[in-house]
């Protein structure tokens, strides 16, 4: 059996009893419209002798399965498809999760970014979705097929083997058109994946999109990709609605000659009209098992197709691993010290043995030109990814022997770039932690000097903020980030370039609650403007992802090197 079908039946196993009875549901099913097919014959040859109380019995006894086949089916369909929305609902969780902890180097290298991760969590498992709810014709239609089958060798053996015949050309067939689809469902489900990432790109990106007249540019890129997109499933369902036609095509032949061959076998008193009715129904019936495995045929290569795709990213090995040793963060921890650390980017070199030691409760900032290795030399302490060579220790812990989630509930982190949760003010800030009272919440608020425009708002600190805290200004959402890192209460503090992208008001509002935040923490601060930056008790000068100075600004003016440079071009000295 296929690895990927294998997994997914591994998925449906905590539900085996409801599986269960979706199989004997569908064996109810297949018995009784079997059944009813063979007392047709019976129905009509008592008709045919006008024996009316046989007729009427065979009838009823019809009308009895009648309603067994109506009520059967549909509670094994019912229960299918919730067992298919619960399989992929849990399939879908496990994509979610993954996604989380796959590491930076992932998401950054992914060639169609959240876009494409989107269209495998959404398209690729609705495919999933679609063929297991199939699975509840593996029960019933194999089944019904052999009912039929045994109706017609039971009415007239010789001719049911003739129309056997016919069966291998149609599987022949079938071998072929499924080759063929092998080869382009995969390629039309990446191209969908192109065309979800770029409506998910014009989205995100409206307003670059708006200011630069790019509206047509993106109306064009996904006209192209939905052009090739629909010239690929066009390729696909050619080849899959060509099997109806051939398939029908040699039913009717087969209903053809049987007219022929059972009228004269009529005409001769060889065969009587109720052997005709029913060989004719039990024929015409077993074209719908018959379509059905086709059509589970062509869902089968597309459910593996999707498989191999979202199983290659719950299997991708990229994610951050968890302590062997577990140990707990240090309470009493004395100095972080970075030793002999490289970190590689692909075949790129971003740090080349960087040694520092940064000493508890000191503000130390992160200086340098563009892809020196800032950012990269804080997300290794958080372990966004691990070092190429070399250690960062905590004390005389390797970092990489702490608890992962201990490590990262330690350090509070302040990006430029604000992500806020699509939900409510109290919420956003919340999530600094969500073990710690929610009335801490105002005080939070209060120190990160966000409490006064929150109480402007319309629903105070129950106001929504929108996708990404778009209803709010830049100064407000970074003070909203600035009072949930005050709510985690880390002792190690990121700031991300936290000021950079705002005007001097609000720059100035956001000061004052970083000045709050940095109150008796270890701060470790990335910034271009050097005025933020002046105060600091340590200023680290990256130069092409090695430290070219370290100390303070007096001391690095004076030295006239890196820092001086940067520092004259700014004030133009």
């Amino acid at each position: 059996m296929n690895s990927e079908i294998s997994r997914i039946l591994n998925e449906v196993k905590p539900y085996k009893k409801t599986i269960a009875v979706v199989a004997i549901g569908a064996i109810v099913y297949a018995a009784s419209y079997g059944t009813i097919v063979q007392l047709l014959r019976g129905l009509v040859d008592s008709l045919s002798v006008k024996n009316t109380d046989a007729a009427i019995k065979t009838a009823a006894t019809i009308t009895v399965l009648a309603i067994l086949v109506a009520v059967s089916r549909y509670y094994f369909i019912y229960l299918m498809n919730y067992v298919a929305e619960c399989v992929t609902q849990n399939i879908r969780q496990k994509l979610q999760q993954k996604f989380m902890h796959l590491s930076l180097t992932f998401h950054n290298n992914y060639a169609t970014g959240s876009g494409g991760l989107i269209s495998r969590i959404l398209n690729d498992i609705r495919v999933i979705q679609d063929g297991l709810r199939m699975v509840a014709d593996i029960f019933s239609q194999p089944l019904l097929l052999i009912f039929l089958i045994t109706n017609l060798f039971v009415v007239n053996w010789r001719l049911t083997l003739v129309i056997f015949i016919a069966l291998p050309i149609v599987g022949v067939f079938q071998k072929n058109i499924s080759r063929s689809l092998r080869k382009y469902l995969p390629q039309g489900q990446v191209s969908l994946e192109k065309m979800t990432a770029t409506i998910k790109e014009s989205l995100d990106g409206v307003r670059v999109i708006q200011s630069f007249n790019l509206e047509n540019v993106m109306a064009e890129k996904l006209i192209k990709e939905s052009e090739d997109y629909l010239s690929l499933r066009k390729k696909i369902h050619s080849r899959i609605e060509v099997m109806g036609p051939v398939t029908e095509f040699v039913a009717t032949m087969l209903i053809l000659g049987i007219l022929l061959y059972v009228s004269n076998e009529i005409a001769n008193g060889r065969a009587t009209a109720g052997d005709f009715v029913t060989f004719i129904t039990s024929l015409m019936a077993a074209n719908i098992p018959i379509k059905k495995f086709q059509e589970s045929y062509v869902r089968i290569q597309e459910v593996i197709v999707s498989a191999q795709r979202i199983f290659s990213i719950i299997d991708d090995p990229q994610v951050i691993r968890g302590s062997a040793k577990n140990l707990p963060f240090p309470a009493n921890w004395k100095t972080i010290t970075y030793k002999n650390v490289s970190f590689s980017y692909g075949k790129d070199r971003i740090l080349n043995s960087v040694n520092l030691v940064i000493t508890r409760g000191e503000r130390v900032a992160l200086v340098g030109e563009s892809g020196s290795g800032k950012s990269t030399l804080v997300n290794l302490l958080e372990r966004f990814f691990d070092p190429t060579t070399g250690e960062i220790l905590i004390d005389d812990i390797n970092i990489l022997d702490l608890n992962l989630q201990d490590l990262r509930q330690n350090i509070a982190l302040v990006n430029q770039d604000v992500f806020l949760f699509s939900d409510t003010i109290e919420k956003n800030i919340q999530a600094g932690d969500f073990s710690r009272p929610k009335e801490d919440v105002e005080a939070m608020a209060k120190m990160a000097n966000a409490h006064d425009f929150i109480m402007r708002m319309p629903l105070k600190y129950q106001s929504r903020v929108g996708d990404r805290g778009n209803l709010l200004s830049g100064g407000e959402k970074q003070r909203i980030s600035i009072a949930r890192a005050l709510f985690k209460n880390a002792p190690l503090l990121i700031l991300d370039e936290a000021t950079s992208a705002l005007d001097t008001a609000s720059e100035i509002e956001v000061q004052k609650g970083l000045n709050q935040l940095m109150q008796g923490r270890t701060a470790l601060m990335i910034a271009h403007r050097l005025s933020t930056i002046q105060n600091a008790d340590k200023i680290v000068v990256l130069k092409s992802g090695k430290i070219s100075e370290i100390g303070s600004h007096p001391q690095l003016l004076e030295a006239k090197g890196e820092y001086f440079r940067f520092y004259s071009l700014q004030h133009r000295i």
